[in-house]
């Protein structure tokens, strides 16, 4: 009995030293598979110097920051500021357009590397993007005919028909505004400013800057007013996945030596009209 006993003694040692010369990584404290960190891991900002370009998602439909001119050229604010960012990294810019409310979860779904197009700052955007620092402010205003008696302002949509851009940081505002008889979304400003002229709405919700870029360039512009005062004065920023520090932190010192070198202030008087505080 003894020796039997102690050949199975045997046995099991040889057993437990195989299993303990196994090359299965060790399990992690919370219970993973610990692994080797992955050397060819690379940064967002690596990715877009590999390829040789920064892909940008854009509207496309917000003049002065993003729209088509007459020969079918994307051009504008954002559009002059995201080929500058993209000359600084070494690289080329493509623009990628698409509607507003589709533009953030295209940015999460790896679709752009950043989103440029009027991107205001509101807190529900905060949780689901980064930005970048502030490159420029706007606020909300009612673009409406002048002889509209019916329309005070903004924070006066009572028994208005009203018209904004679905998925913009306007679109929220009236949200919390409330009161109207009517809210209409559009995917841009074209759209919403042809329903205005027609009549279908009283009142378009956009923000400061591209209301009076409407007034001062369309044809029926003289027409129209922005009317009230403006609402909520907002930060707008480039639209950046969360955690991408390396790609945050290029184009923020991007955005620094732009507004220091002076040329900065020479895009906003070229598309805005007047020079924009640092």
């Amino acid at each position: 009995m003894k020796k039997w006993m102690l050949l199975l003694f045997v046995a099991l040692s040889v057993l437990v030293s195989a299993c303990g010369n196994s090359k299965t990584a060790p399990a992690a404290a919370d219970g993973a598979a610990s692994s080797p960190p992955d050397a060819s891991a690379q940064t967002t900002l690596d990715q877009i110097k590999k390829r040789g370009k920064l892909i940008i998602g854009t509207s496309g439909n917000y003049r002065p920051l993003t729209y088509m001119d007459e020969q079918g050229k994307l051009t504008g604010f954002d559009i002059d500021w995201g080929n500058a960012l993209a000359k600084e990294l070494g690289v080329t810019a493509e623009f990628v357009p698409g509607n507003v409310s589709g533009l953030l979860a295209g940015l999460n779904a790896g679709k752009f590397d950043i989103v440029m197009s009027g991107l205001l700052m509101t807190e529900e955007r905060k949780k689901a993007i980064d930005f970048s620092s502030v490159y420029y402010k706007d606020g909300v205003v009612a673009l409406a005919k002048k002889d509209n008696k019916a329309v005070t302002g903004i924070t006066h949509l009572q028994g208005l028909t009203v018209g904004v851009i679905g998925g913009a940081a306007q679109h929220s505002d009236l949200l919390e505004i409330g009161g109207y008889k009517e809210l209409k979304e559009y995917p841009g400003n074209a759209e919403g400013f042809a329903d205005l002229k027609n009549g279908r709405i009283q009142l378009y919700a956009l923000g400061k800057i591209a209301a009076n870029d409407f007034i001062k360039n369309d044809k029926d512009g003289s027409q129209y007013a922005a009317v009230g005062d403006m609402y909520k004065l907002r930060d707008a920023g480039i639209g950046i996945r969360k955690n991408d520090s390396a790609l945050k932190k290029a184009i923020d010192d991007i955005i620094e030596k732009k507004q220091k070198d002076g040329s900065y202030n020479e895009l906003a008087v070229k598309w805005f009209g007047f020079a924009v505080p640092n």
